[in-house]
């Protein structure tokens, strides 16, 4: 795993991008995209949510790819729940297996559950450490965070 300052919106439809999500599906159909990069990346992609309101209601909440180099990353149950260290080690497990299932050789991501997830960084860098390799790219708007 490597760390850069970018902002995540720069990679789409270019390489692989991540985005931090919940199992929430609304009335309408549509995931529940209200916070973080999954709102912001919703703003620009307007399919993404009914797209990934079909999948979770159709397989879980799971990681999923979206189509268009977008995956789904699940942090949280629900969107009124805190991001879950072990959803977030499971999902993972998982985008390491589609990234390899796929072929990707980079793959660009938010540091997962730790905006509004309210996760530490270093918890979470300490989970992801072991299961993902230097193909996965953790993007942060400010300062990288100096916890390895």
């Amino acid at each position: 795993m490597k760390f850069e300052t970018a902002n995540l919106i720069d990679f789409l439809g270019a390489f692989p991008v991540v985005i931090t999500t919940n199992g929430t599906v609304k009335k309408d159909g549509k995931a529940n995209l209200g916070r973080g990069n999954a709102k912001e990346v919703g703003g620009v992609c307007c399919w993404v949510a009914e797209k990934l309101g079909r999948l979770i209601v159709d397989s879980g909440n799971h990681v999923h790819y979206l189509g268009d180099n977008l995956i789904s990353f699940p942090v949280e149950e629900t969107w009124t729940s805190q991001a879950d260290i072990r959803l977030v080690e499971r999902s993972a497990y998982e985008l390491k297996d589609l990234a390899d299932h796929k072929g990707w050789d980079k793959v660009y991501m938010p540091l997962p559950g730790c905006g509004f997830g309210g996760l530490r960084p270093s918890d979470v860098i300490s989970v992801l450490a072991h299961i993902l390799d230097d193909r996965f790219i953790v993007l942060n708007k400010g300062t990288i965070p100096s916890v390895l």
